[in-house]
């Protein structure tokens, strides 16, 4: 396959390589996460390794040798991953993690290091909020890397040498246990250039190019891609701000490039922009329409937002315009005293003018509601899912709020379990079962669920939701 290209400049200088370094060979993985799914009957979590993308093409830009595995999206069995993984011979081992992955990812560690006996380390945001109990949980962590891993991996890279050891005292923003005592090194600043980065790695992922579902029959080809980081909002129950909360965006320039690219070498048609929230600069999302209608590519895109930032008319058409045939907006609740809870920064009336706006222009829409937040009564919650019927988004989402390490509101509520013994797969479960003792709310575990069930069948049931549905997806061949 055709290397991604790199973007503008040079955002490798940071960290120099040592007088005696050598090219590291390093598998970055994303780990499989349906056995812990399947046990706690929640949805497995399947997602594009867009991280791992955009990390593998930076320390293979400084002259390093990688791998991607990612077993769920891609289909590999882990059989055929150790295979390759062993025929690879790594230097490193990188593992991808969020709460809903963790254990998996633990496990992996384990088997990565008795397998094949070199270092292993572990990102994401999980490791990032709770470092030190990582590390003690699976010792066979080498080390812990907190926030964006590009800095901190190109410095384990620079720095290997014919003994095979890595130094994590000199490496941005790891955890590591040093003669059994935990120690951990400051994080450098984000990357704020984002268009001195290489374009996500895809020729780089094993088993090749994820062909994924939008709802037709047959699978077509679609790429996840990122247009910025960061998200300026302060939402209680979001640990994306662990990773870096400023908001820092590609040029519309670099972007397309990316899109280009893709179109030219893999006959992508369809792009999912995973954004923490894409519209956050509108100015710089008309000039991406604005480019994307110049070009005239002929491609189509979907992508997340916050509702008050889609409240302009003519910012919508424009996206239409230039492809957008799909949105994912976070409403959470039809409550404004729950929403300041939260610190959401919206209000209900935004998400009625969000939801009107983009039913009047036929965009299909999902929505995101979340049931037992802090302050909520069953009052608050049914009001919400009245809320959820009223908006009439194509799909809607209905979740059992979760507080995950990171967030604030397991800050406030649950620090105390930030131990070894936690059990992750349960907390993570929506269902019967509660993961825990829910201090957050005052609405009891089996109230929960009888609310979530109720919510999709008030929703989904009702005849014009799948009149509006089928219309929706019929008119925008998704």
């Amino acid at each position: 396959m055709v290397p991604a290209p790199r973007g503008r400049g040079s955002g490798l200088n940071c960290y120099n390589k040592t007088r005696n370094a050598l090219p590291m060979k390093i598998a970055l993985i994303s780990p499989p996460a349906a056995k812990y799914s399947t046990k706690m009957r929640a949805r497995p979590y399947h997602a594009f390794p867009i991280g791992l993308g955009y990390l593998a093409g930076y320390v293979r830009e400084a002259g390093h040798t990688v791998k991607i595995l990612a077993p769920d999206p891609s289909g590999m069995e882990m059989a055929a991953v150790w295979k390759c993984l062993e025929e690879f011979k790594p230097d490193l081992v990188g593992i991808s993690s969020v709460t809903q992955t963790f254990l998996a990812a633990g496990e992996l560690a384990e088997e990565a290091k008795r397998r094949l006996g070199c270092p292993v380390i572990m990102g994401g945001v999980h490791v990032t909020a709770l470092p030190r109990t990582s590390l003690q949980r699976f010792p066979a962590l080498d080390a812990v890397i907190r926030g964006e891993g590009e800095l901190p991996l190109k410095a384990i890279a620079d720095g290997f040498d014919r003994t095979g050891k890595i130094d994590f005292s000199g490496v941005p923003a790891a955890s590591f246990l040093k003669d059994g005592e935990y120690a951990e090194n400051p994080m450098p600043e984000p990357i704020a250039d984002l268009d001195t980065l290489p374009y996500f790695a895809r020729d780089l992922l094993e088993g090749g190019i994820y062909q994924g579902h939008t709802g037709a029959d047959k699978p077509i080809p679609l790429m996840a891609i990122l247009s910025s980081r960061g998200c300026p909002a302060r939402c209680t129950f979001c640990a994306n701000s662990r990773m870096g909360r400023r908001f820092r965006a590609r040029s519309p320039q670099n972007f397309v490039g990316e899109i280009e690219h893709c179109l030219k070498t893999y006959g992508t048609k369809h792009f999912i922009v995973y954004d923490d929230c894409f519209t956050a600069d509108q100015k710089r999302v008309y000039a991406i329409c604005d480019l994307l209608i110049e070009k005239k590519l002929g491609i189509t895109w979907e992508t997340s937002a916050r509702v008050n930032t889609l409240l302009d008319e003519e910012l919508v058409l424009k996206m239409k315009r230039s492809g957008c045939k799909g949105l994912t907006i976070g409403v959470e609740t039809g409550d404004q005293r729950i929403s300041d809870l939260m610190k959401k920064g919206t209000t209900p009336a935004q998400a009625e003018l969000c939801a009107a706006l983009l039913r009047k222009h036929r965009i299909p829409f999902s929505a995101g509601f979340m049931l037992g937040n802090e302050g909520d009564t069953m009052e608050t919650a049914r009001g919400t899912i009245a809320f959820a019927c009223r908006l009439k988004p194509t799909i809607a989402f209905f979740a059992i709020t979760i507080p995950m390490p990171g967030t604030e509101l397991f800050e406030k509520f649950y620090k105390d379990y930030d131990r070894t013994d936690t059990d992750w797969a349960r907390w993570t479960a929506q269902g019967s079962s509660r993961p825990f003792e829910s201090r957050h709310t005052v609405l009891p575990s089996r109230t929960l669920f009888l609310l979530l069930v109720w919510a999709h069948l008030r929703f989904y049931l009702n005849p014009l939701q799948f009149l509006r549905m089928a219309m929706d997806l019929v008119g925008t061949e998704n």
